[in-house]
């Protein structure tokens, strides 16, 4: 079973002497039931593990497809691979990089990087440039699809922390870079600098003006599933509780509409499970008209979800919790628990004792490190079990005593 998406993206450069240049990164990105996605990059990449977004979109998102995932981010790396290093002379990073990549055994390889390396300015980027193409050179060899990010926007927090506004143009001249390389090898870009802002003067996306929060992993994650064809569509319905009959139905499959006392009661299937709407994400709306005057509670396979008034739900409520809610964040914990394995099985704290330079002295506790690979596993099928929608029972029941 497959999908077949198309994503087009066009960028203004901003390369010194090249203002107004439009660059046009496109590519005809496929997902395939059991790829294995890998995520490859600095701090961006590595604190996206400990928050499980991206993942728990894209699998729910894609519930007919077998995804796996690897997180491969290094938190101060850079395209030569140098923290990866570790105790052994800075070049020899770009070794390990190569042979991480490699044994993760990726068919779609997410790559981000450029966030460090903007801080050396324009005169920088000649370097940087090269760099990536030689990194691209070297994962090309994997035969994954790859996928370019670009960036985050700094944000700008109260004093005595600076005003982003100078590094934000380096980082827009190194976004412009990467999707020319973008654009030069087909590759898809997805251009996060400009498209991950506050939707609001309150809202904040990162902790410190810099690395992401739980909010902005969120909405980061589900920029990056839509590129990648998540079926993020929200559920939007409307029912006739007078008839009774199902008006219309977005992204679901509604069966038997019934009256059922003073309410209305009926069957739902989601396409896909919904994608964190609670949390500022993607809202759902249900409207319900012909109920008489008074307060209704919606229950959810008998669990009440919330209460609104006749009024309201004929106006549409919006939907932000429920058995289906909580099953799509018991896949982000499970997502979570998983990455924490495989950060161990591939990146042990004692490393220089096990795989590096005094390996003379426990290097036979190595034999140890697969013992990571079941409990991984098990994850991944708790998160395979609960990826598929499954029909629930909706009931909008008049509260007692809530007649006006």
């Amino acid at each position: 079973m497959k999908t077949r998406f198309l994503f087009a993206l066009v960028v203004l450069g901003f390369f010194p002497g090249r203002e107004g240049c439009l660059l046009q990164a496109a590519d005809n990105l496929e997902l395939r039931s059991g790829d294995r996605i890998v995520l490859l990059g600095n701090t961006l990449i590595e604190r996206a593990q400990i928050y499980g977004y991206l993942e728990a979109i894209l699998v729910s998102g894609n519930p007919g497809l077998d995804l796996t995932f690897r997180n491969l981010g290094w938190s101060g790396d850079n395209v030569f691979g140098h923290s990866r290093a570790v105790f052994d002379a800075a070049p020899k990073g770009f070794g390990k990089l190569r042979k991480q990549v490699a044994d993760a055994k990726p068919t779609v390889l997410v790559i981000g990087y450029g966030s460090n390396a903007a801080y050396a300015g324009e005169a920088g980027l000649p370097a940087f440039i090269a760099g990536y193409t030689r990194l691209l050179d070297a994962v090309s060899e994997t035969g994954a699809r790859i996928v370019l990010l670009s960036p985050v926007r700094l944000e700008k927090k109260k004093p005595p922390l600076p005003d982003p506004a100078a590094q934000n143009r380096n980082l827009a001249i190194y976004t412009a870079a990467i999707s020319k390389i973008a654009a030069e090898r087909k590759l898809l870009f997805i251009d996060l600098f400009s498209k991950l802002q506050a939707r609001n003067s309150r809202e904040q996306l990162t902790g410190n003006g810099i690395h992401l929060n739980k909010l902005g992993y969120l909405r980061a994650g589900q920029l990056i599933a839509t590129s990648l064809g998540a079926g993020l569509g929200p559920v939007e319905l409307a029912i006739d509780a007078g008839k009774p009959s199902l008006v219309s139905a977005a992204n679901a499959r509604v069966e038997g509409v019934e009256r059922k006392g003073g309410g209305v009661i009926f069957k739902l299937q989601r396409t896909s499970l919904p994608s964190f709407s609670g949390e500022g994400g993607i809202q759902e709306v249900l409207r319900v008209q012909g109920l008489r005057s008074g307060r209704y509670a919606l229950r959810v396979d008998g669990a009440e979800v919330l209460q609104a008034d006749a009024n309201e739900w004929k106006a549409g409520v919006r939907i932000a919790g429920g058995p289906d809610f909580e099953r799509i964040e018991k896949i982000r914990k499970l997502a979570v628990e998983k990455n924490f394995f495989y950060f161990h099985r591939y990146r042990p704290a004692n490393w220089p004792y096990i795989y590096g330079f005094r390996r003379h002295e426990q290097g036979n506790n190595a034999v140890e490190i697969p013992l990571f690979d079941p409990l991984i596993k098990e994850k991944e099928a708790a998160i395979a079990a609960l990826r598929s929608p499954v029909a629930r029972t909706y009931e909008l029941a008049r509260v007692k005593g809530g007649a006006k």
